[in-house]
């Protein structure tokens, strides 16, 4: 917006051209990520795997390079190769006839002393601790945490449907959170950890989930996705979804940086576009698996 030739400043120290520039940006990559998702999910169940898998390549990729630059030695290869492991053994676990996680939970069990004796005893930065520490939380958090949108293929006949469900209702929580947040927002969330964030977004984000869920029940025709099983899973969202955004915010608070790359215009990185799905996807799987399909 021009002011006598001069450009007006927007809150926040920007103008109007330049945060309508950053929002165009941020609805082109999320269509893009949401369509490239939604094509691997009805691919097939392969395709989707090696999609995850990539995804957590990523996210561990900027998680280790960012506190590598500020001075830290996590087992970034080893941590890595870990990581990716986990949706690739979730793919042949859900398609066994049981639903038995002890694999996934001994490996997870296996990294733990193989990662600290990694972290202590090889190239380590002053604080082995924090190496340890940055290790195990992306195996953990990225790794073990996405491949359960790989497990939940088990579930119907028609495969994508719980992914997809799940994904859709985090993606439309995370777009009018921000949206609802950048319009009207005042009340602060978590000041101290996400400065940006607000109630009003978080409780727009919420109301855009449940919404999600409605249509997705009348649309899905599934007999799994009751109109119940649907407003629940949306609840899971609201609660999990940001828990895992302020985690990932929390870890840039410390380290002091905005991003944890640029990879995805308007987005940052991978690790700030997927943080909402950490915890969301394995707290959704063990709803849908013990109390819903009782598998």
């Amino acid at each position: 917006m021009a002011d006598g030739g001069r450009e007006v400043a927007a809150p926040g120290g920007r103008t109007l051209r330049e945060r309508f520039a950053d929002l165009a940006a941020r609805v082109v990559s999320a269509v893009i990520l949401v369509l490239v998702v939604v094509i691997l999910l009805w691919w097939g169940e392969i395709p989707f795997t090696a999609g995850m898998t990539l995804i957590v390549a990523g996210g561990l990729w900027e998680l280790h390079s960012t506190f590598r630059r500020h001075g830290y030695r996590p087992a970034g290869w080893l941590s890595l190769a870990a990581g990716c492991s986990f949706p690739v053994m979730a793919y042949f676990l859900q398609r066994g006839e049981s639903a038995d996680l002890t694999p996934m939970v001994a490996a997870l069990a296996l990294c733990m002393p193989v990662l600290l004796a990694w972290c202590l005893f090889g190239p380590h930065s002053g604080s082995p601790t924090t190496d340890v520490a940055v290790s195990l939380l992306g195996v953990v958090l990225v790794g073990f945490c996405l491949s359960h949108f790989v497990l939940m293929l088990r579930f119907d006949t028609v495969s994508w449907t719980a992914p997809f469900a799940v994904i859709v209702m985090v993606w439309i929580y995370d777009a009018v959170a921000y949206f609802a947040g950048s319009a009207f927002g005042k009340h602060k969330l978590a000041p101290r950890i996400s400065p940006g964030k607000s109630w009003e977004g978080t409780l727009a984000g919420s109301a855009g989930a449940f919404i999600a869920a409605y249509i997705l029940y009348l649309t899905l025709n599934r007999a799994w996705l009751t109109l119940g099983v649907s407003m629940e899973l949306a609840a899971v969202v609201c609660v999990f979804g940001p828990l895992g955004d302020l985690s990932e915010s929390m870890v840039k608070r410390e380290l002091g940086i905005k991003d944890m790359s640029s990879l995805i215009p308007g987005h940052g990185g991978i690790m700030d576009r997927f943080d909402s799905m950490f915890l969301t996807a394995a707290v959704s799987y063990y709803f849908l698996r013990f109390l819903v399909f009782k598998a």
